[in-house]
């Protein structure tokens, strides 16, 4: 069994998702992907599109976190229940690469940020170059040091983390809302607030469909809800809301930062490709040092409440893993009980490479992270679709979840799709498919004493 449940408040669960939503990427994607795949026409049709394909999935969620027992909640006990046990592990196991990809993610993002913000004689240290970025010993201590606090803050319980996610959650939303507002007022009057050459093509040449790949990345915050559900107090009249305003949050979020990103830079889209942070260049370039600022903070409340919402997630799920036998005997205690104590330090030591593969990978791990979160898209929505048959309820929506997740998963796997894998992404997946595999070959013969949910 695992260690005692601990409680947290409505507002604590929803500042867990949304900021788990709304992590560095919503800072870095903009110029990274979204405006030089398919400038702001497309761009924005594509987050629209795509957040409605996740509604779509959600809705699985929501159904299954309604009609199921509280210590059924989750996954892991979801697809035990309505498909079997070995899948089960297959489900852990890849919303797990999931997680733990975004927690190394936000931490290289810290490098990023730092590099921005810092003046060039504080990169202290120069190691090496990897794929072009250049790594510095002064940032992966920084890097280093925030997974190791944030780690100490996880274990010493749910409730710190969760207290601690509500007040980053909150300058995050303060600082972003400030930037919107403070990127219309500063633009000049001769400057249109739209791109005045629009082009249809955005959207028709589907240059979008990487964008759309990609959201499951986006908006897997949701996820983190039926992990935490049996900590969050009253979660039965909660738990559909929390995962509606988490939704909510996304759209606006990605929405807001892509447009002003592309406002800030004169829908300047060459520019925007060559720059090494558009977003951050854009608002120094119109609102200067304190827009900087504000920004700044909105980024460091986004990685941070990535870093600790996901470690935090990550626990949970590993945790259910545990209650169900299906957990490797290293995440175990002496008694072959969930050791939360072991699983956050392996966590944290596996985060602890990010800093040293430098910015220029992160679009792979992006990749492999987005497939992890894809694969358990498809069981869940699979396990509430056999729920549904079985009582003779399955609707089309059943079907249409089921279908948006393998489509999701076709856009990153078939090699002929513009959102194909890199062989960089495959590299780093198989290790994990590996050590997946050995974890099941140890664990599925010799646990056939499931749990019942009968």
């Amino acid at each position: 069994m695992s260690e005692k449940t601990e409680s947290i408040s409505y507002l604590q669960a929803i500042a867990i998702s949304v900021g788990a939503i709304i992590g560095w990427g919503a800072y870095v994607m903009p110029g990274d992907l979204f405006l030089p795949q398919s400038q702001l026409l497309g761009s924005s049709v594509a987050i629209i599109i795509g957040t409605l394909a996740i509604y779509m999935v959600a809705q699985a969620y929501i159904n299954l976190l309604t009609q199921t027992p509280e210590h059924e909640s989750g996954g892991i006990y979801w697809i035990e229940k309505y498909i079997n046990r070995k899948h089960a592990y297959v489900y852990g196991w890849g919303v797990a690469i999931g997680y733990i990809s975004i927690v190394a993610l936000n931490i290289s993002a810290v490098a990023l940020l730092l590099r921005y913000l810092l003046p060039s004689s504080l990169q202290l240290g120069y190691l090496y170059t990897i794929a072009g970025w250049e790594v510095y010993a002064s940032e992966v201590f920084l890097c280093s040091a925030a997974i190791i606090l944030f780690s100490y803050i996880n274990l010493r319980g749910v409730q710190v983390g969760a207290k601690i996610q509500l007040y980053i959650a909150l300058f995050m939303i303060v600082s972003v809302t400030a930037l919107f507002f403070g990127s219309l007022w500063t633009t000049p009057t001769a400057q249109p607030f739209l791109p005045t050459d629009m082009q249809s093509s955005s959207i028709t040449s589907l240059a979008w469909l990487p964008i759309l790949a990609v959201m499951p990345w986006a908006y897997v915050g949701f996820e983190t809800t039926p992990q935490i559900s049996k900590s969050i107090s009253d979660s039965k009249n909660k738990t559909r809301s929390i995962i509606l305003i988490s939704l909510i949050a996304g759209i606006l979020f990605y929405s807001l930062i892509n447009y002003f990103t592309a406002l800030n830079m004169n829908f300047d889209y060459q520019a925007i490709k060559d720059s090494n942070w558009a977003t951050g260049e854009g608002i120094d370039n119109r609102i200067g040092s304190i827009g900087i600022w504000l920004l700044s903070i909105a980024m460091i409340g986004s990685i941070l409440s990535g870093i600790n919402g996901f470690i935090l997630s990550s626990v949970k799920l590993l945790e259910s893993m545990g209650d169900s036998s299906l957990l490797p005997s290293i995440f175990t205690d002496k008694n072959h009980h969930f050791s939360k104590k072991k699983t956050v330090i392996l966590i944290c030591l596996v985060c602890l490479f990010s800093p040293w593969l430098g910015r220029n990978y992160l679009l792979d791990i992006v990749s492999m992270a987005s497939l992890g979160i894809t694969v358990g898209f498809a069981y869940v929505t699979s396990a509430d679709l056999i729920n549904e048959r079985r009582k003779n309820q399955a609707g089309l929506l059943n079907y249409l979840a089921v279908l948006v997740s393998l489509i999701f998963i076709s856009l990153l796997l078939l090699p002929f799709s513009p959102a194909a894998l890199s062989l960089n992404a495959y590299i780093l997946l198989a290790v994990f498919i590996i050590l997946g595999a050995i974890g099941y070959k140890r664990i599925i013969p010799m646990s056939s004493a499931s749990v019942s949910y009968k």
